[in-house]
Order: C-alpha cells, then sequence, then structure tokens
C-alpha cells in the first residue's frame, strides 16, 4: 500500500503531493518548488517512486490512499476525547473556567467529568444561569483556551471501507475489548518462542476461563502469525515480573502490539488514538511507542501484516457482536494483502 512508499510523510504532506499529482497537471512540478525547500526535497523523492509504478496501477493506488487520507476532517473538539483527559485538562483552571467550558459539552461527558472533580471545584462552581451574562466573545475565548490543549479529532468520515487508521472510530470500552484481544496475540507470539515448558508453567497460574483463552490464541497464532516473536519476548520477560492480574497483563501485551502497530504514524494520529484511550491506557501507548522508536526500525512488511491482523481484530469483534456492528458493514482496507 502507498503508505509504506510515502513514508515519512505526514498525513497533511501525502495529502498534498498525492493532490498536486493528481490535479496539478503539468504545474505540479512547479507547485512543489513553493514549498519549503526540506519539504519540497521529501516530495520530489516521493513522486519519482510513485512515478515508477505503473500508470494502470499507480492512479488507482493514489486515489485509493487519498479517500482515506480524507476519510476524516479533523477539527477542534472535545466530542471525541475520552472523559479522563478531560478531567485532567481541567487541573489548575478556576472553578468558572471549568463551569463555561462543561456549558457546552454533550451533558452525559458534562455529567461525568463533574461526579469526577474535586469537591471544592465542584462547590465553587457558578450555576448555568450565573453564566448567562457572560458575553459570547469571552465563552469561546475560554473554551478555544481550553480546546487547544488536546489534539484534532475527527469529526466526520466517509464511510467506505475500514483500514486501520479507523480504528480511531472506536470508543474507549471498545478500544479496551481490542487491545485485550490483541495482548492474547502477543503473549502467544512470546510463549511459541519461549516454548511449551513456559506456557504451561504460565496457564497453570491464570484462572481457567483466561488459560483457555490464552490456548486458544496459541494454537491459532502457530499457524498464521509472523509477528516479531523477539519483541513479544522481550515485553513479556518485562512485564512478568510486575502485573497486579491477568487482564493488566492482557491489556497491556495489547497495547505494547498495537504501539507497534502506529510506530510509523505522525504525532496527531497517535495523540487522537491516545485520546480515545481512558488516559492513562493512552499514556502507557505513547510510553511503549517511545521505547520501540529507541530500538531498530520495524521491517515494513511485519508492519504491514501487524496493521492488518488489527483490521482483523476489530472486523471479527464487530461480527460477534463485541462491538458496534458498523465497523464490518465497510469493506476492509488492508495494507500487505492489498
Amino acid at each position: 500500500m502507498l503508505g509504506r512508499l510515502l513514508h515519512p510523510l505526514n498525513q497533511r504532506e501525502q495529502t498534498l503531493l498525492l493532490c498536486l499529482l493528481s490535479f496539478g497537471g503539468e504545474q505540479s512540478d512547479d507547485l512543489l518548488q513553493l514549498l519549503p525547500d526540506d519539504v519540497s526535497s521529501k516530495m520530489q523523492e516521493k513522486r519519482d517512486k510513485l512515478a515508477e509504478i505503473p500508470k494502470e496501477k499507480r492512479v488507482p493506488l493514489m486515489v485509493r490512499q487519498l479517500k482515506q487520507l480524507m476519510g476524516f476532517r479533523g477539527q477542534i473538539g472535545l466530542d471525541g476525547v475520552e472523559p479522563s483527559w478531560l478531567l485532567a485538562g481541567f487541573k489548575g483552571e478556576s472553578p468558572r473556567t471549568v463551569a463555561i467550558v462543561l456549558m457546552h459539552m454533550p451533558s452525559s461527558v458534562s455529567r461525568q467529568i463533574t461526579a469526577r472533580l474535586p469537591e471544592q471545584i465542584r462547590n465553587a462552581m457558578p450555576s448555568r444561569q450565573e453564566l448567562t451574562g457572560v458575553p459570547m466573545e469571552l465563552i469561546k475565548l475560554v473554551r478555544h483556551r481550553f480546546d487547544a490543549k488536546f489534539a484534532a479529532m475527527p469529526s466526520e468520515r466517509v464511510h467506505e471501507s475500514f483500514g486501520f487508521r479507523d480504528v480511531l472510530l472506536l470508543n474507549a470500552k471498545e478500544l479496551i475489548l481490542l487491545i485485550r484481544k490483541l495482548g492474547l496475540d502477543e503473549l502467544a507470539v512470546a510463549f511459541i518462542a519461549m516454548g511449551k515448558r513456559a506456557l504451561a508453567a504460565f496457564l497453570s497460574k491464570l484462572p481457567p476461563d483466561n488459560a483457555d483463552e490464552l490456548m486458544t490464541a496459541v494454537k491459532r497464532a502457530a499457524s498464521t502469525d509472523r509477528m516479531d516473536q523477539k519483541a513479544a519476548q522481550a515485553f513479556l520477560g518485562k512485564v512478568l515480573r510486575n502485573f497486579a492480574n491477568t487482564d493488566e497483563l492482557f491489556q497491556k501485551a495489547g497495547l505494547f502490539r498495537l504501539a507497534r502497530a502506529i510506530y510509523n504514524e505522525d504525532a496527531v494520529f497517535v495523540r487522537q488514538l491516545q485520546q480515545r484511550f481512558p488516559r492513562a491506557h493512552g499514556r502507557l501507548l505513547a510510553d511503549y511507542l517511545r521505547r520501540i522508536r529507541a530500538r531498530d526500525p520495524l521491517e515494513p512488511e511485519l508492519l504491514a501484516l501487524l496493521r492488518d491482523s488489527v483490521v482483523d481484530m476489530v472486523l471479527d469483534l464487530s461480527r460477534r457482536g463485541k462491538i458496534d456492528a458498523k465497523y464490518q458493514k465497510a469493506p476492509a482496507l488492508f495494507e500487505a494483502r492489498g
């Protein structure tokens, strides 16, 4: 898929390049020269790579990549941000500021946040009626300053396909289910590398239901999973020394696998994905990603397979009614399989 070829261009640069090549005609080269030198040189290099692809294959690939890139239209807004992030964003703000920001949030979100605010802040907040005299310009200014603490969240999407980047559509509960299933696969890969004795010893320590889940994942991974066994094994060696319960282990392993899958993603996408999770999960995802990027780069082929496995997992959960059925209604968009 073109996403690998266009790396490390960020989402905006990829969109600009593909639009220039698709609609710029003979002027596309001249328009590229108007960009800053560092950006222009990167884009020219990718343009030359694209030119090596036969036109009859290149054009459909470019159109599909553009559709995926433009499927989300980001705007600064809070509806898509998990409430625990918003609660943390209020730290250090005055009760009046908190009340103004909460005024224009969905009531369900506002109630969640209000209930979790420190009592002294909650008691000092002015009522909605007391805020009726606040000028709209001031309300917009306060809201804009608060919104600036967060990444732009996707607000609209063209429902033509479901690819890896569409995991941003999942809500927090669905993402937790996803990483738990991904974690089972991650642990399965690690234990395949470590051998049957290590697996048997670990299974004996788990509750029966959890042991069955992991054993099923091992059987599934034995013949189909080609992910990085060394990375999975190294992760397992660290977390086994310090985890509170089995579910925590499964979720951490899933976050580690997801962090590998977003290895090549730009900072905006990473931040958006963090904000869809509860804050503790999102921060751990970013921490894992930093550690992974500090090591050797991931092989593009394995990265594509890993991202496709996430798409497969989402669609499987959707088909089985574990998460919203809408995800499996759109055609799957894979990277390794084309």
